[in-house]
C-alpha cells in the first residue's frame, strides 16, 4: 500500500495553482491585446467618418448625413466601451459624457433641415477649397490662384444659392418655365422666347435678403480696396461663373454676358439681373441643349472683381492651338479692354513665342525679383510676331460702363507687349499649366503702372490630334504625397520635429509665423500642431493620412495640406519657398516672382487684419457655405479641442466634441497597453520564454499569438523548454524580429565599459538601484504578437519602454517609445536624452525631452517604414547602453548623433572616424 507523500502532494497543489493562475494571465493577456486590436479598427472606421461627415456638411444630402452621424454615434460608443475594457473601467464617466453628447445630436438631427446657404455673397479669398458647386468654376479657379499669391483681383461671388434664391422668386420661376416649353412645344421662336425671359428678370426686383447682401459685399470690397475712401468710386466687373463652366469638355465661352466698369450699388443690382437673364439668351439656350444640359438648370453664381487697371488685355494659349507640336504658346493682345480680344471684332496683335525663351533672375542691388533676357532670348520671344495696325480700343467710362475711342495715329502700329512682359506671360502660363496638368486658356490685362493681371483660366481645348491631357513633369516635383486638404498655395517652410519647436512657434499666437506666409511641415501627423495651423496657409506631413485628426483640422480651416509625402522633413529646409499643390498631391520650389508676389499678398492681407480686425477664418468658411443647422452639428462631432496629449488641459473636462472623444480615448487606450505594467513578472511568470540572441541584453517573452514559433514536443519535454532560450528563428513576431535584428547589428558598439569619470557615479548608483521594485540587470520581459510588441527593459541604471505595431493597416500602425535614467548622473543623463533625441528627429519621430526622460512616438507609418525604425531602435538600445558614461561635453550628443546617423555604430568616442 502506498502511503501518499504530504510533501508531493503539496508540491503538486501548488504547482497546479501556479499553473492555473498563469493561465488566467495569459489568457486576460491575450484578452486585452485583442480588445486593443478591436479599438485600433474602430478608431480608424470612426476617423473615415468624421472626414466623411465633414465634406458632406457641406453639400450632401441630409439623409446621409444622418446615416454617417449615427454611425458615428455608434462606434465611438464602442470605443469608449472599448477602453474601459483595457483600463479596467478607469474611465467610467466617459459614458455618460457620451451618452448626453448623443442625445444633443440626435435631437439636431431631428430638427435638421438642408436648406440652402444663408449667405448669398463669399469674397474670393474665403471660398472653401472645393469651391465650384457653390462659386462656379470660374471663381473657384481665380480663388485658388489668388491662393497661389498670382496677380488676381480681388473681389466676391454671388454663389448658386443667390440665383437660385433670385429665380425662385414669386411668379418668375414659373413664367421663366412657360416660356421654355412654349419653346419646346414650337409655339414660339428661340429669339422671341430669350427676350421675353430676360425682359422678366430684369423687371423683377431682387429680394430684399439677396439685395442686403450685394450690398454688403460690395461695401465690404471697397473699405478693403480703397480704404473707406469715399471721394473715389470703386469699378468692379461683374461676370458669370457656371458650376458648369469653363470645363475640360465644355467651356461655355462667350454664351454669358459681362458687365465691365460697374460704379455704385444700384448699378451693381442690374449687372447682376443682365449676368442672370444673360443664362437664358437665345445663344446659351442653345448651347446648353446642344450640349445635352437642359435650359431649366440654370447654375450660374455672379463673379464681382474690381476692375484691373489696364494699357492692353488678351488672351494667352499655353499650346499654339494650330500647331501642337511647335513649342509655342500663341498671345493675342488688343489695347484698352480685353474684350475686344475675345470677341475678335478687332484687330490683335498676335505673338507666338517659344516656351523655352524664358528666364528668371534676382536683382540683388534691389532685393527684388527682376527680369532679363539677352538679345537672343528677346528675338526667340519676339519671332513671328505679327503687329497689326490697330483702329480702336474700348475703355472704361469715368461714370461707369466703357466706351470705344479711335486709336492715337502714332500708337496704332507700335507692339502692345514687350520681350520681358511676354517673358512674364509664359513664365504664369506654364505655371497653371503644371499645377492643372493641362493647356490653359488664360484671359489677362495690361498696365504699365500695376503690371499684369490674370483675369480668367480654364482648359484649352485643341483639336483632336493635339487634344490630351498633358502629364506634369515628376522631375519638377520636390514632393509627392496624398491630398487631406485640398488647394494650391505659395508659402516658406517651417519644419517642427518636437514639442519644444511648437511651443516655441506657438508663443504670442504664432507672432513668428506673422511676417510671411508659412508652410509647416512635420515629419508626422501630430495633432499638437493643430493651434499652429490657423497662423500658417498650408501643411505637409511625411506619415499620416487623410482620416487622421490634424487632416480633419486643416480641412475645417480650409488650408491646404499634403500627407504621406515620407521625406519633406529632411529634403525639405526651413526658409525655402515651395508651392504647396494639394489638387495634384505635390510640391514644388516657388520661382522668385512667385515669392516676391506671395510676400506682397501676405501683407496686404496682414494689413488689412490690422486695421479691420482679425476675423476668425473657420467661422467665416463655415457660416458662409453651410446652413446655421449644419454648422451646428458640425460644432457637435468635428472640432477638435484636444491638441496637447502632454498638457494638463489633456482630460476628460475639456471634451466637447465626438472628435474629443476619439481623440481622448485613443491616447488613453495606447496608454494603458504602453503601461502594461508588472503584472507579467506577478502572475505571468512561468510563462515566459528566455530569448538569447548573442548580444549583451536578454529579456524573457510571452507569446499573445503568433509571436513564437511552436514546437510538437512531449509534456515533459515541454516543460523543459521552458527553461531553454529562444533563438532568432524562434520569432515569427515582425516587430520584435525587427528589434532584434537592430540589436545584432554587426559591429555595433554596446559601450560595455563606462568612462572612468563616471565610474564612481555609476557604483553608488548600483548600490541605490536594488531599493527599486525591479533594480538593475533583472529580466526584461517583452509581450509579443505576430504584429504587435511591448517591451519593458531595466538594465544598466537606465530604463526603457517600446510599445509598437508593424502591420498592414498603416492607420492602426504607431511606435511610442520611452528611455530614462543613467548611472553617470543626470547631467550626463540628460545628454544622452539629447543624443537619442537627435537620432529620433532625423528619423521623423516625434518627441519630448525632460531631464532625462525622453518620450518619442511615430504613428500611421508604412509597415515597411516601422519596421525599418524599430530596427533603428534595436541599434540605439545597443548603442545607448552606458553611453551617458561618455557624455562628458555639451557637444557630444550632437557628435554622436551624427555618427550614429552615418551608419557608424561602433564608435567608442564621437570623434572616432
Amino acid at each position: 500500500m502506498n502511503i501518499p507523500n504530504p510533501f508531493t502532494s503539496l508540491i503538486a497543489y501548488f504547482t497546479e495553482r501556479r499553473r492555473t493562475r498563469e493561465y488566467i494571465a495569459l489568457e486576460d493577456l491575450k484578452a486585452r491585446y485583442h480588445a486593443f486590436r478591436i479599438f485600433l479598427e474602430n478608431n480608424g472606421i470612426a476617423l473615415e467618418l468624421l472626414a466623411t461627415i465633414d465634406n458632406q456638411l457641406i453639400r450632401g444630402q441630409f439623409s446621409e448625413i444622418r446615416n454617417l452621424a449615427e454611425n458615428l454615434l455608434a462606434v465611438s460608443g464602442e470605443l469608449v466601451d472599448g477602453l474601459n475594457l483595457l483600463a479596467n473601467d478607469a474611465h467610467a464617466p466617459l459614458y455618460a459624457f457620451h451618452g448626453r453628447m448623443s442625445e444633443r445630436v440626435l435631437g439636431l438631427l431631428d430638427e435638421f433641415k438642408a436648406g440652402p446657404a444663408s449667405d448669398f455673397c463669399i469674397p474670393l479669398d474665403d471660398l472653401p477649397q472645393d469651391a465650384s458647386q457653390v462659386a462656379g468654376r470660374k471663381a473657384a479657379n481665380l480663388a485658388g490662384m489668388r491662393r497661389l499669391s498670382l496677380p488676381v483681383p480681388n473681389g466676391f461671388v454671388c454663389t448658386t444659392a443667390a440665383g437660385s434664391r433670385f429665380l425662385g422668386m414669386g411668379k418668375l420661376s414659373a413664367d421663366i418655365r412657360r416660356l421654355l416649353r412654349s419653346l419646346e412645344q414650337g409655339q414660339i421662336d428661340l429669339n422671341r422666347a430669350a427676350n421675353r425671359i430676360k425682359k422678366i428678370v430684369m423687371d423683377a426686383p431682387l429680394p430684399d435678403d439677396l439685395a442686403q447682401a450685394l450690398e454688403t459685399a460690395y461695401h465690404r470690397l471697397r473699405a478693403i480696396e480703397l480704404n473707406d475712401n469715399d471721394t473715389v468710386p470703386l469699378a468692379i466687373s461683374v461676370r458669370s461663373s457656371g458650376v458648369a463652366e469653363d470645363g475640360v469638355e465644355r467651356s461655355f465661352a462667350g454664351q454669358y454676358t459681362s458687365v465691365l466698369n460697374v460704379i455704385g450699388v444700384q448699378a451693381l443690382f442690374i449687372a447682376y439681373k443682365e449676368v442672370i437673364a444673360s443664362g437664358f439668351s437665345a445663344r446659351a439656350i442653345s448651347y446648353r441643349l446642344n450640349a445635352g444640359y437642359s435650359p431649366l438648370d440654370c447654375d450660374l453664381a455672379v463673379l464681382c472683381q474690381v476692375m484691373a487697371e489696364v494699357d492692353c488685355a488678351g488672351v494667352l494659349f499655353t499650346v499654339d492651338p494650330s500647331e501642337h507640336e511647335s513649342g509655342r504658346m500663341l498671345i493675342s493682345a488688343v489695347p484698352g479692354l480685353g474684350t475686344l480680344a475675345v470677341g475678335g471684332s478687332s484687330p490683335a496683335d498676335l505673338y507666338r513665342p517659344l516656351r523655352s525663351a524664358m528666364t528668371e533672375n534676382r536683382d540683388s542691388s534691389e532685393n527684388r525679383c527682376a527680369i532679363w533676357l539677352t538679345d537672343e532670348q528677346v528675338a526667340l520671344l519676339m519671332d513671328g510676331a505679327q503687329i497689326s495696325n490697330k483702329t480702336m480700343r474700348e475703355v472704361p467710362k469715368e461714370d461707369g460702363g466703357v466706351r470705344l475711342e479711335a486709336m492715337p495715329d502714332d500708337e496704332s502700329t507700335l507692339p502692345l507687349l514687350s520681350a520681358e512682359t511676354l517673358s512674364r506671360l509664359i513664365h504664369f502660363g506654364q505655371l497653371l499649366e503644371n499645377l492643372w496638368g493641362m493647356p490653359q486658356d488664360i484671359e489677362w490685362a495690361y498696365s504699365q503702372h500695376s503690371g499684369l493681371t490674370l483675369l480668367q483660366a480654364r482648359p484649352l481645348r485643341l483639336a483632336a490630334k493635339g487634344r490630351r491631357r498633358r502629364s506634369i513633369d515628376t522631375a519638377e516635383r520636390l514632393l509627392t504625397g496624398s491630398c487631406a486638404s485640398s488647394g494650391q498655395v505659395t508659402g516658406c517652410v517651417r519644419i517642427v520635429h518636437s514639442i519644444k519647436d511648437l511651443v516655441e512657434l506657438d508663443a504670442n499666437d504664432g507672432a513668428e509665423l506673422a511676417d510671411q506666409p508659412c508652410i509647416l511641415v512635420l515629419p508626422q501627423s501630430v495633432v499638437d500642431a493643430s493651434n499652429l495651423l490657423a497662423h500658417c496657409v498650408g501643411a505637409i506631413i511625411d506619415i499620416g493620412n487623410p482620416t487622421d485628426h490634424l487632416s480633419c483640422i486643416a480641412r475645417e480651416l480650409g488650408i491646404p495640406m499634403l500627407t504621406g509625402t515620407e521625406q519633406g522633413s529632411t529634403k525639405l529646409r526651413s526658409g525655402q519657398w515651395i508651392i504647396l499643390d494639394a489638387d495634384n498631391c505635390a510640391v514644388r520650389e516657388a520661382s522668385l516672382s512667385i515669392r516676391d508676389a506671395a510676400l506682397q499678398a501676405h501683407r496686404e492681407r496682414t494689413n488689412n487684419e490690422r486695421s479691420t480686425g482679425p476675423a476668425d477664418r473657420l467661422t467665416r468658411l463655415q457660416a458662409s457655405t453651410i446652413s446655421p443647422e449644419r454648422e451646428r452639428l458640425r460644432k457637435m462631432l468635428i472640432p477638435l479641442n484636444l491638441t496637447d496629449a502632454y498638457g494638463s488641459t489633456f482630460s476628460l473636462l475639456e471634451c466637447r466634441s465626438i472628435h474629443d472623444i476619439i481623440r481622448y480615448t485613443h491616447e488613453m487606450a495606447v496608454l494603458a497597453m504602453f503601461n502594461t505594467g508588472d503584472m507579467v513578472m506577478d502572475y505571468a511568470g512561468g510563462l515566459l520564454r528566455p530569448l538569447d540572441i548573442g548580444v549583451p541584453f536578454s529579456f524573457l517573452v510571452i507569446d499573445l499569438g503568433g509571436g513564437l514559433r511552436r514546437h510538437q514536443e512531449s509534456f515533459l519535454r515541454k516543460q523543459l523548454a521552458l527553461h531553454k532560450p529562444l533563438g532568432l528563428d524562434d520569432i515569427l513576431s515582425i516587430p520584435l524580429k525587427a528589434l532584434c535584428e537592430g540589436l545584432t547589428t554587426p559591429g555595433l558598439s554596446w559601450h560595455s565599459e563606462p568612462d572612468a569619470a563616471a565610474f564612481s557615479t555609476v557604483m553608488s548608483k548600483a548600490m541605490l538601484d536594488n531599493r527599486g521594485n525591479r533594480p538593475a540587470g533583472s529580466f526584461n520581459y517583452a509581450l509579443a504578437a505576430r504584429d504587435y510588441i511591448n517591451l519593458n527593459a531595466r538594465v544598466e541604471f537606465h530604463f526603457a519602454m517600446l510599445d509598437a505595431i508593424c502591420g498592414r493597416d498603416t492607420h492602426a500602425n504607431y511606435i511610442r517609445f520611452r528611455f530614462k535614467g543613467g548611472g553617470a548622473g543626470l547631467e550626463r543623463g540628460h545628454r544622452r536624452a539629447l543624443f537619442l533625441q537627435h537620432v529620433l528627429e532625423k528619423n521623423g519621430f516625434y518627441t519630448s525631452v525632460i531631464d532625462d526622460l525622453i518620450t518619442a512616438s511615430l504613428t500611421g507609418a508604412s509597415k515597411e517604414l516601422v519596421y525599418k525604425q524599430l530596427v533603428m531602435i534595436g541599434r540605439l538600445l545597443g548603442f545607448s547602453r552606458f553611453l551617458d558614461g561618455v557624455m562628458s561635453e555639451d557637444d557630444t550628443p550632437l557628435l554622436l548623433a551624427e555618427a550614429f546617423l552615418a551608419g557608424r555604430y561602433d564608435t567608442r568616442e564621437p570623434m572616432d572616424s
